[in-house]
């Protein structure tokens, strides 16, 4: 009877802990032009961040949001819960980059000292997904939050004084498969993106980026090559017309589409919103626009919708727009700064939920980098 009091009173003690680390900081306010209503998740004082667009921030049943936040002088995962409001601490440390949810809608991906961590957001019960320390040794390890939609396949991105390279990771075997490696004499890559469903393909950005020098031959100006796993083929994928540009692709959840964003050279505008299948065929245009400078976005799950950001400072709507039918509607105005100096803070990077109910994104509107909710209406 006394171990089961003792036992009790440790189990309050940990959930009154709990309880007591978490803090609420929601506000929600109708949007100033659209008079929908936006949720500030987060109001501390200092800068919180919402995913890179390309990756997943919600749990697929909408109760949690993840993001980093920089409240204790060090970037860390935490967690919003969107029923309660309540902010949580997830991770206490991580290793700079990319964050992101797993397909399984459960648990929070990212790195600390070279290993690769899958944490449970509700339980907060975190797990060793793989251990990099005997694969990649004296390189900088750098997870690009991608995965396939099993949970098998990821990549990773290594770098050391010489050359950057890409690698394929088996979760479930333990198997490294190097994809690519450049060296930094001769140039760089961003934007590594496997397949979800087709895990052998994989896409990247070469850099420099030489898509605006229109006196280049067209096999000169790709965007975007890629990598077939299967055949060891590295080939150009996506490349603009000639006074066109291409940013910001992105695979379909059916890994049938690339979706990116088609730029006028000179200039930016109009703009729009594309596709091409995965063989690089039947290229498509879903929306356009003259004057806001469309820059950021992904389509939903069900290929229904696509949200997407404007990239002009302190003036950029987030656009929900439906991919059947081409109608948009604007769901806010963020109105960030857009300001080099914060890196990736200062833009908006929207992204929307599996369910497509919920767009999350960043905006230093009130003066700090801070994290937003704004549901789309989407049933």
């Amino acid at each position: 009877m006394r171990n089961i009091i003792v036992l009790l009173f440790l189990v309050i003690t940990v959930m009154s802990a709990a309880q007591t680390d978490a803090v609420i900081e929601w506000k929600k306010r109708p949007d100033l032009v659209t008079e929908r209503i936006v949720w500030q998740i987060t109001s501390h004082d200092s800068a919180s961040e919402a995913v890179y667009f390309e990756q997943q921030p919600f749990t697929s049943d909408d109760r949690y949001l993840v993001f980093k936040s920089k409240r204790t002088g060090d970037w860390l995962i935490y967690r919003a819960d969107l029923q309660t409001g309540e902010i949580m601490l997830v991770s206490k440390e991580i290793n700079p980059g990319t964050i992101s949810i797993g397909p399984d809608g459960q648990h929070v991906w990212y790195t600390s000292d070279n290993k690769l961590f899958k944490t449970d957001v509700a339980t907060l019960e975190e797990k060793i997904a793989f251990d990099f320390k005997d694969s990649f040794k004296d390189q900088h390890i750098s997870f690009s939050g991608s995965l396939s939609a099993d949970g098998v396949y990821t990549l990773v991105r290594t770098s050391n004084e010489t050359s950057r390279s890409i690698y394929r990771v088996s979760l479930e075997t333990g198997k490294v498969e190097h994809a690519l490696t450049v060296n930094k004499s001769e140039g760089t890559f961003s934007h590594p993106l496997i397949n979800p469903m087709y895990p052998h393909l994989i896409s990247y950005v070469p850099g420099p980026d030489t898509q605006n020098d229109m006196t280049l031959p067209m096999e000169k100006r790709a965007r975007t090559w890629i990598i077939n796993m299967k055949t060891g083929e590295n080939k150009q994928f996506l490349t603009m017309p000639y006074g066109f540009r291409a940013t910001h692709e992105k695979w379909s959840a059916d890994g049938e589409l690339f979706t990116f964003f088609r730029k006028t050279v000179p200039g930016w505008t109009p703009v729009s919103i594309c596709s091409i299948n995965k063989d690089g065929s039947n290229f498509q245009v879903y929306y356009s626009h003259n004057n806001i400078r469309l820059g950021h976005g992904l389509s939903s799950d069900d290929g229904k919708w696509f949200v997407s950001d404007g990239q002009d400072p302190h003036y950029n709507p987030i656009i929900l727009i439906n991919m059947e039918t081409g109608l948009a509607t604007t769901l806010c105005w963020p109105n960030s700064s857009i300001y080099g100096g914060l890196g990736t803070t200062g833009h908006v990077h929207p992204s929307i939920s599996k369910s497509g109910r919920f767009v999350c994104y960043s905006s230093d509107l009130s003066g700090v980098p801070q994290v937003y909710v704004v549901p789309t209406g989407i049933e």
